[in-house]
């Protein structure tokens, strides 16, 4: 079967087991901000793996890349929802 999911947990050490645990059944709403840019499937066709000059083109890191990411340096998560309601704003911007 295919999984449904892949987590990330970014070396949690031995602490991370519990906090882990507790947002995967639910217990709590643990969010966080991606440390690392992650690029589609392609990229590597795209660059050329033995040159590391981090800005020739299509660039890597999130400073140079000039690709659309799958995600993007400092995406957020959240294991749930959000809804406003009873305030008047305006969206003027809708990246961090």
């Amino acid at each position: 079967p295919t999984p449904g999911a892949i987590v990330e947990a970014f070396y949690p050490n031995v602490n991370g087991a519990h906090p882990l645990a507790v947002t995967l059944f639910g217990e709590e709403n643990r969010w966080g901000r991606l440390p690392v840019t992650i690029y589609k499937s392609n990229f590597i066709t795209e660059q050329d793996m033995t040159n590391f000059d981090m800005s020739a083109s299509p660039g890597r890191t999130y400073r140079y890349y000039t690709g659309e990411p799958l995600f993007s340096f400092g995406t957020g998560l959240s294991y749930t929802d959000f809804e406003l309601s009873g305030n008047n704003f305006t969206v003027t911007s809708k990246k961090l």
